[in-house]
């Protein structure tokens, strides 16, 4: 037997959230490539202009971030039965390629800049700019990484990796400008790399994870210990096997084969499916679907 889709006003609720921190996202960007692109103009700084191409591609993201949420929401159809939530993890991929673009853009403009020289005209308000850029990234990042958090988004957590590596590559940007200062004009290049090998690195992380959804890899943590506990107390000594789960966007999807007593009827054994199945999806939020088929326990033996 198989249990019911959820659907409720909570779910909705999550929609709409996470909707209103995508489109957030894509407003902050818009005024961090205009504050961004000013400061590289005036000071020459291959670092800010740097971050100002990193919070492009940023907004490019945010508005991936967007479309992933919105796909992601539409109900189940008869075309796509398990529902739609892997746009989300598409969406994903999408903003890991551009981190991808993003850091290309960066190793060829320092390139391009050392072999035909730079110049840098450094001011204190420029890195005060960037110090407040630096502080609006910050916030961006934690709110949303939460509302990824809350409901599982993984749109939404690409999206708060792309302002996590905005914040360090200012901050690599304010190295180097402080250099500048100083005299030290080539840490201004180099800062730039910095942010260019970190972007590499942070997508190759978030890309794993999403890939891994995408190819219906079995959720990994507590998640199956806490499936298998409640398995074990519902299948008592008759057992189960064949069990396997996958994700869709925030849910999970599972399917087993329960053993039941040789002498139990028909109505007891669908009973006792019945019954695993709502404790799975009360006691484990993340189960949207379980699908459970019974068989005679010496029907497979060990």
């Amino acid at each position: 037997m198989a249990a019911d889709h959820r659907t409720s006003e909570g779910d909705s609720e999550a929609h709409r959230e996470k909707l209103l921190a995508a489109l957030l996202s894509v407003g902050v960007n818009l005024s961090l490539i205009a504050v961004e692109a000013g400061v590289a103009w005036f000071t020459g700084s291959l670092a800010v202009l740097a971050d100002a191409g990193h919070s492009t591609f940023d907004l490019f993201a945010s508005v991936a971030a967007v479309w992933g949420v919105r796909m992601a929401a539409s109900p189940p159809d008869r075309g796509h039965p398990y529902g739609h939530e892997k746009y989300e993890n598409i969406s994903s991929l999408i903003q890991v390629g551009l981190l991808g673009l993003i850091s290309l853009f960066i190793v060829i403009e320092v390139g391009v800049r050392l072999a035909s020289g730079f110049s840098l005209a450094v001011s204190g308000v420029a890195l005060i700019i960037i110090v407040v850029t630096l502080a609006v990234d910050w916030l961006a990042a934690r709110y949303l990484a939460a509302v990824a958090r809350r409901h599982h988004s993984f749109a939404l957590e690409a999206d708060a990796y792309h302002f996590t590596t905005d914040f360090w590559g200012k901050v690599a940007v304010i190295v180097g400008l402080s250099a500048a200062l100083a005299g030290q004009k080539w840490v201004d290049p180099a800062a730039a790399l910095v942010v260019a090998g970190f972007m590499l690195y942070t997508g190759w992380r978030l890309g794993h994870r999403s890939t891994q959804v995408l190819l219906d890899a079995a959720p990994r943590g507590s998640l199956q210990s806490r499936v298998r506990e409640i398995l074990v107390a519902e299948a008592g000594d008759s057992g189960f096997h064949s069990l396997r789960m996958r994700q869709a966007g925030k849910w999970v999807l599972l399917d087993l084969a329960l053993h039941l007593p040789p002498q139990m009827s028909i109505a007891e054994g669908h009973e006792r499916a019945h019954r695993l199945c709502r404790r799975l999806q009360e006691e484990i939020a993340e189960v949207r679907e379980a699908v459970v088929h019974i068989e005679p326990e010496d029907a497979h033996p060990e």
